[in-house]
C-alpha cells in the first residue's frame, strides 16, 4: 500500500518570486536577451517601503513588498519584462496613483464589476505594479489580489491571488510560448503570441 500523498507546501512569497525571476532569466538567456534581465533595479530598502506606507496611509501587501525588496522596478521604461508594461520602482508609485484611482473609480461605475469583491470596489488602497497607460497591473493592498487594468470593460480583471502567483503564472506562460519577445533599438517587450 502506497503512503498517502502529502500536499505540496507553498514556497512562500520570496522563494516563489526568486524562482520566477530565475526561470525568466534562464528563458531570456536561451533567447539571447539576457540584457533585458539587467534592466531590473536592485531591491529597495525597507525604510523606503515604510516611508511609502506612511504617505499612502496603508500597508503594502506582503507579496508586493517581497517583490520590491528583491527588485525595485526596472531602470528603463522602454524595457518591459511584463508584456509591454514597465515594472514600477517604489519612487514612482505616488506619481502613478492618480491614474490608478481613476481606473478604480471607472470600475466602480461599471454595471458588471468583474471579479472584484465589494471590499475591493469600495477600497482606495490600490497600488500600481506595472504600467503603460492605459494598460496596467494593479494590486489591492487589502486583499493582495492582482488585477489587469484596461480601458475596456470590465476595467479591472482578476489575474492572480497574489503578486508571487501573478509573476509565476506569467513566467510559465512565457516558457510555454504564449508570448513572443520583441527586441528593437528603442527597447524590448513581450507581446501575446499569434494564435
Amino acid at each position: 500500500m502506497a503512503p498517502p500523498s502529502v500536499p505540496a507546501r507553498p514556497k512562500g512569497d520570496q522563494p516563489t518570486l526568486f524562482d520566477a525571476f530565475r526561470r525568466l532569466g534562464a528563458w531570456l538567456r536561451e533567447h539571447d536577451a539576457l540584457p533585458l534581465m539587467k534592466s531590473l533595479s536592485p531591491g529597495t530598502k525597507p525604510m523606503q517601503l515604510s516611508k511609502l506606507e506612511q504617505k499612502l496611509g496603508f500597508t503594502v501587501p506582503p507579496g508586493l513588498r517581497a517583490l520590491w525588496l528583491m527588485h525595485d522596478g526596472q531602470r528603463r521604461a522602454n524595457d518591459c519584462l511584463i508584456e509591454n508594461l514597465h515594472l514600477l520602482p517604489v519612487a514612482w508609485v505616488l506619481n502613478e496613483r492618480p491614474a490608478t484611482l481613476k481606473l478604480v473609480a471607472r470600475a466602480r461605475g461599471e454595471t458588471v464589476r468583474g471579479e472584484l469583491t465589494e471590499a475591493e470596489v469600495q477600497s482606495d488602497a490600490w497600488l500600481p505594479l506595472a504600467t503603460n497607460w492605459p494598460a496596467c497591473v494593479l494590486v489591492n493592498a487589502t486583499t493582495g489580489r492582482v488585477f489587469a487594468g484596461s480601458e475596456n470593460a470590465p476595467s479591472l480583471r482578476l489575474v492572480a491571488r497574489s503578486v508571487p502567483e501573478w509573476l509565476e503564472r506569467y513566467v510559465t506562460d512565457v516558457e510555454q510560448g504564449a508570448y513572443e519577445l520583441v527586441l528593437d533599438p528603442e527597447g524590448a517587450h513581450f507581446v501575446r503570441a499569434s494564435e
